[in-house]
């Protein structure tokens, strides 16, 4: 490790990597302050063109826009009650409160140091888990690491979007998608229909762009249009708050800062949870444990510690279960899973062992770019009000010619510029009744290593099934899948059990 380390600080300490670094915050700042965008739109708009940069140095600006989000979507939460993220719906709660008692400033504060300090504490712990973990599953062979993939995507199909059933008509899909091609071990043509561009299978990019990007795009392109999107600029008139957060508040909060940071990253390390639920469990219990002068709900600066150092903690977490199984847990860690792919990178316990300076590397950057957002923040709650006021009818248009031109000039293809409208437009439908395109997109990048791993079990046993409950890892997490799937059967016969006994009104 320590080898490690002396190689990978010779990388981060570049200036083409800092100011990459600096560029990615830039970023993530910006559409993370736009309400309903998101860092996931910018790092999947911007994966085509890191094809062209060192590995280190793009997969942290890519992560550099994940730590910019998680802050910049707490500003439009607290200055106009409208979240830039999800997760910061929780920051909202207390946020917007302080900011209509003229405390915006303090509000502000609160929520940089406890995103800055939740993430570097989830970044630490990457930094030293990552190769004990790398080296336990390096002892795990095809059974074992077919059975972890098939849990994996079982849980995130489970709790990914607003139904079970829909979460795993999803992943089923996903895995569909993920068969075309070539058969790995034969070569033989699985639905390529004759098309030669198939052959290799779909590209990783317009898939990504495709369900990601483009489908987000039209969403909100026709909340603008169809008048649904929702407008507080008159909360950017209690923008200027002139009370800074001090130095014994701020030491007030840090036990509140630390335990959420923890919470955090133990949510943002689970495959399926993902910062949102971090938010939550870190408010949650933040308010099970205030005292009566805290007013965490009623604008207390611990609701909003609570919130930010929660949410945060999730984006070096997530990668614990990419770097070490090269399983991504949610969508910023696909995004990311395909970046590796992309630069011919494949995540898992081998990749740590060959490429070790390397991910050391994203490690230390992750760690630094986590002070210069300190830095930066302070200049961006000044300059948000202007990314606030942008018209997302003239931004959207904008990010989907950019996506558009970075798949062309990634692939040089114009069949995979159609594949990415294509899933663009899928995306959308499945949006609109109730799909989320996350599980489907897992399930694809994971298809082919579940498969791989599947039909190499089976020649280890010489076709017999048994091999997978033969051995203790591999038959604990068949054990789990099994016990997700009867979970889900005995919810949804419940479910249906208590719509049938409920009395109709109506008639």
């Amino acid at each position: 490790m320590l080898e490690n380390l002396a190689s990978a600080i010779e990388l981060v300490f570049t200036l083409q990597n800092l100011l990459f670094a600096v560029l990615g915050i830039i970023i993530g700042f910006f559409f993370g302050a736009l309400p309903g965008i998101g860092g996931n739109v910018a790092i999947g708009l911007l994966i085509p063109f890191t094809y062209y940069l060192d590995p280190v140095v793009g997969i942290v600006c890519l992560l550099a826009i994940g730590k910019g989000t998680s802050f910049g979507g707490s500003v439009p939460a607290i200055l106009l009650n409208m979240p830039g993220t999800s997760q910061a719906s929780f920051t909202a709660i207390d946020g917007y409160q302080l900011t209509r008692k003229g405390q915006s400033k303090k509000a502000l504060h609160t929520a940089l140091y406890a995103s800055v300090i939740g993430d570097l504490f989830s970044d630490i712990v990457l930094l030293l888990v990552a190769a004990p973990v790398a080296a336990v599953a390096l002892k795990v062979g095809p059974p074992e690491y077919a059975a972890i993939v098939l849990f994996a995507l079982l849980i995130i199909g489970a709790l990914v979007g607003s139904s079970p059933i829909k979460g795993m008509v999803s992943t089923a899909f996903g895995l569909l998608v993920g068969t075309v091609g070539r058969d790995l071990f034969t070569a033989k043509e699985r639905f390529t229909f004759g098309l030669v561009n198939l052959d290799d299978g779909f590209s990783i990019i317009p898939i990504l762009l495709g369900l990601l990007v483009f489908s987000e795009a039209f969403v909100q392109l026709r909340k603008e249009f169809s008048g649904h999107a929702e407008v507080h600029l008159q909360g950017l008139s209690a923008f200027k708050g002139t009370e800074p957060l001090t130095l014994r508040e701020l030491m007030g909060l840090m036990p509140t800062i630390l335990r959420s940071g923890a919470i955090g990253t133990f949510v943002g390390a689970t495959p399926g949870l993902g910062a949102t639920v971090g938010a939550f469990l870190a408010y949650v219990t933040a308010k099970k444990l205030s005292k009566p002068g805290d007013r965490i709900g009623q604008g207390g600066l611990k609701g909003i510690a609570a919130a930010e150092a929660g949410n945060s903690a999730g984006t070096g977490a997530n990668l614990i279960p990419l770097v070490t199984l090269g399983i991504p847990g949610n969508i910023e860690a696909a995004l990311i899973l395909g970046a590796f792919m992309i630069h011919g990178l494949t995540p898992g316990p081998f990749l740590l062992e060959q490429q070790g300076p390397l991910l050391y590397g994203i490690f230390i950057s992750l760690i630094v770019a986590n002070l210069l957002l300190m830095s930066m923040g302070f200049a961006f709650i000044h300059a948000a009000r202007y990314a606030l006021s942008i018209d997302k009818r003239v931004l959207f248009p904008i990010i989907l010619l950019i996506a558009t031109i970075g798949v062309y000039a990634t692939t040089r293809q114009v069949f995979d510029v159609a594949v990415m409208y294509g899933f663009g437009v899928l995306g959308y439908a499945m949006r609109r009744l109730g799909f989320s395109p996350l599980p489907m997109l897992i399930a694809f990048l994971l298809g082919p290593l579940l498969e791989a791993g599947v039909r190499r079990a089976m020649i280890m046993s010489g076709g017999s099934p048994m091999i997978f409950i033969e051995r203790p890892i591999s038959l604990l997490f068949v054990v789990l899948a099994a016990l997700t799937l009867a979970l889900l059967l005995w919810r949804g016969v419940r479910a249906r059990g208590q719509q049938a006994a409920a009395p109709d009104l109506t008639a």
